[in-house]
C-alpha cells in the first residue's frame, strides 16, 4: 500500500473537514496527526478501525486517511512535505537500549521507549 499525500481541493467551506494525507497504515496515520496537533491543527483519523480487517474487505478500503479543516489545509500540507522529505531521507535506525529497528521518523522506539539519541 501507498501512503500518498492527497489533493482534494474544490472550492471547500472553512471548516468541512479534507482528506490531506492517506497512510500505510494506523501508524503512521498516528504520527501524521502527532505532527499536526504540535502545530495546533485539529485533525481526524478516518479508517483507523477498518485496519482489523485487512484481508476481509479490499485492501483501498483500510486505508487511513488524515483529514483536516480546510481553513488549515495549506498549514497542513507544509507539514506533510516536510515529513514526507524528512522519511525519504533518513534512515532507519536501531535502538541502542533493545536492538528494536525503527523507521526514520520515530524519536522514541516503539518497543522500550527508549529515546534515539541515548
Amino acid at each position: 500500500m501507498q501512503n500518498k499525500i492527497t489533493n482534494d481541493s474544490v472550492e471547500q467551506a472553512p471548516f468541512e473537514w479534507l482528506t490531506v494525507y492517506s497512510a500505510a497504515d494506523a501508524i503512521e496515520a498516528n504520527i501524521v496527526k502527532g505532527l499536526l496537533l504540535n502545530s495546533s491543527i485539529e485533525c481526524q483519523l478516518l479508517g483507523e478501525s477498518l485496519q482489523g480487517a485487512v484481508g476481509e474487505i479490499p485492501l483501498d478500503q483500510t486505508q487511513v486517511r488524515v483529514q483536516v479543516f480546510a481553513i488549515k489545509e495549506r498549514q497542513a500540507r507544509q507539514i506533510l512535505v516536510n515529513y514526507a522529505q524528512v522519511k525519504q531521507s533518513a534512515p532507519d535506525w536501531v535502538c541502542p537500549n533493545c536492538n528494536e529497528h525503527n523507521g526514520p521518523t520515530f524519536e522514541i522506539c516503539w518497543s522500550c521507549r527508549a529515546l534515539q539519541n541515548d
